[in-house]
């Protein structure tokens, strides 16, 4: 079993703060256990254990890959809500992995005791992996898949509540914002002066509402595969609640092929795919006005990502180029609308 630590955390202090567990055999002997027992599987075997926030395991079992998520109740405000979304979304063509009911049909189940990582669901494996070479091709298919993840949303009746941060007012608050920027105070590469501009820009522009939709919640290049340049599936969706769909375009268009990834895109290629989705889902004006400060709030929220996260020098200065030249340019500009 291979076992990985994206983000440098001591792997026994990650299992026993959050999982309630003390080595990676008791966490083998639980999800093996609760997968026979659950799931009424006879033979499974742990390939690949992933140990962060949200731990993942690729099991094989009964010869099929499967992969088995903890989540965590601080962002599933609603799971009851959640996986009825997702089963919608899926039917209505929407690349998202199959989730598995337990035997009893629950779409999940947690073998873990006193630990808010208890939602806990079984999802078969969806093929491909991230976008490993830029293409327009490529940019088109994610562009219209968001679209199209968006328009769904629109039309789907039932509450789902997720995360606190969902709209332009959320990012808004003065809380969020001054966090943000003391998480920036002096990281290494980090430019300050760019992090104050920055900051400018998302405080000039007012709070509006605008229309909400379900959102992914995560929607960065890293969790859009593709196989043989065709988008094969949409991963990572466990974020997913009603919000602005700004936060998905700006956050995605912000993204790296890796979570410690640099932005991929050149400034021209983003003004592409961001205008390949506005013809898909056109922007109303009050989310055209909005577009500038949402892009520099996410920039801001990745590069502070980046900074904690083994983040290169060559990344985060990739994406503070990027998000220097979506600032000297108009509103209208980034929609190329001049």
């Amino acid at each position: 079993m291979q076992v990985l630590l994206p983000y440098g955390e001591d792997a026994l202090v990650e299992l026993e703060d959050n999982y309630g567990l003390n080595s990676i055999e008791a966490v083998e002997k639980v999800i093996i256990h609760h997968l026979q027992r659950q799931y009424s599987f006879q033979v499974v075997s742990i390939e690949e254990l992933q140990i962060c926030t949200g731990m993942a395991a690729k099991l094989r079992a009964d010869d099929e890959i499967y992969y088995l998520k903890f989540s965590s109740h601080e962002i599933h405000k609603a799971p009851d809500q959640l996986f009825p979304w997702l089963d919608y979304a899926r039917k209505q063509g929407i690349p998202l992995p199959e989730i598995i009911p337990a035997t009893n049909g629950c779409w999940y189940l947690s073998p873990l005791q006193d630990s808010d990582y208890d939602v806990v669901y079984l999802m078969r494996e969806v093929p491909g992996k991230p976008i490993e070479q830029v293409s327009k091709p490529v940019l088109s298919q994610f562009a219209e898949a968001m679209a199209q993840f968006h328009r769904i949303g629109f039309n789907y009746s039932q509450p789902v509540q997720g995360d606190d941060y969902a709209t332009w007012a959320d990012v808004k608050q003065q809380e969020n914002l001054d966090e943000l920027r003391n998480d920036l105070q002096d990281r290494p590469f980090i430019s300050q002066e760019l992090v104050t501009e920055a900051m400018q820009v998302i405080e000039d522009i007012p709070v509006c509402t605008m229309p909400q939709t379900m959102i992914h919640g995560d929607f960065r290049f890293c969790h859009v595969f593709f196989e043989d340049n065709t988008l094969s599936g949409i991963i990572d969706m466990d974020e997913s609640t009603q919000g602005e769909r700004l936060l998905d375009l700006c956050y995605g268009l912000a993204s790296g092929s890796a979570p410690e990834e640099g932005s991929l895109l050149t400034f021209e290629q983003l003004q592409d795919t961001l205008l390949i989705y506005d013809r898909s889902l056109p922007l109303n004006e009050q989310e055209r006005s909005t577009l500038k400060g949402m892009f520099a709030y996410m920039f801001l929220a990745t590069l502070c990502h980046l900074s904690y996260s083994n983040g290169t020098e060559q990344g985060i200065n990739v994406t503070q180029e990027l998000l220097r030249s979506i600032l000297s340019t108009s509103e209208q500009g980034l929609l190329r609308r001049v």
